[in-house]
């Protein structure tokens, strides 16, 4: 599915979500916003509470955003995505669904700094189990990215991976459900600060 979110300067949107196989359950959205600063609210057909953060307008609700095209909204941004095309991050927050971390734990912003060490640190974390063994880059993985500092202060990161032949389009609007596919589809934890891996789970094994 594509979505096609635009935004009016007559303070109006339009939604369009279109589905490329299956077309019947093409749909429309149409409505008023308000943007103040960087916070987006929509009424009307699509309800929808969100900010502008790094070229994109993520919800507070879910693990969903929409990327900024062709546009003269400034967002606020600490990573430039084209220098990590296979990154993406979301905000965490304890009322979202995919909740992976303590229950002291706050929200943290990474930065491309903090990208420049998962990438060296992933690697490491996948040949300590047997289904990565050799694995020395992780430019075939696309990589959604949740970040927290935890109760020591110590920041910790939720990495979901998919092979990026599978994901390409889609990891970067929506965190999604896989439950099989092997080890095209793993998850992790890293300790930033202790540079530790955990929880490693990898789908069917």
């Amino acid at each position: 599915m594509k979505v096609d979110f635009k935004l009016y300067s007559d303070s109006t949107y339009i939604v369009k979500s279109i589905y490329e196989f299956d077309s019947i359950k093409n749909e429309t959205l149409k409505g008023n916003y308000k943007l103040l600063n960087d916070t987006l609210v929509c009424f009307g057909d699509f309800k929808f509470k969100g900010y502008l953060k790094n070229n994109f307008i993520e919800s507070n609700d879910e693990y969903e955003k929409y990327e900024i095209l062709n546009s003269k909204i400034n967002s606020y941004s600490k990573i430039d995505f084209n220098k990590f095309p296979t990154y993406t991050t979301f905000t965490f927050s304890k009322s979202k669904g995919y909740n992976h971390f303590e229950s002291t734990a706050i929200p943290y912003e990474l930065t491309e700094n903090d990208l420049i060490k998962i990438d060296s640190i992933l690697p490491i974390c996948m040949n300590k189990t047997s289904y990565f063994k050799g694995v020395k880059k992780t430019d075939n993985y696309s990589k959604q990215c949740v970040a927290t500092k935890n109760r020591n202060d110590e920041i910790e990161v939720w990495i979901n991976c998919a092979c990026s032949g599978i994901a390409k389009e889609s990891f970067k609007y929506f965190i999604g459900a896989v439950y099989d596919g092997g080890h095209c589809f793993f998850r992790l934890k890293i300790n930033l600060t202790t540079k530790e891996c955990f929880d490693v789970v990898v789908n069917g094994y």
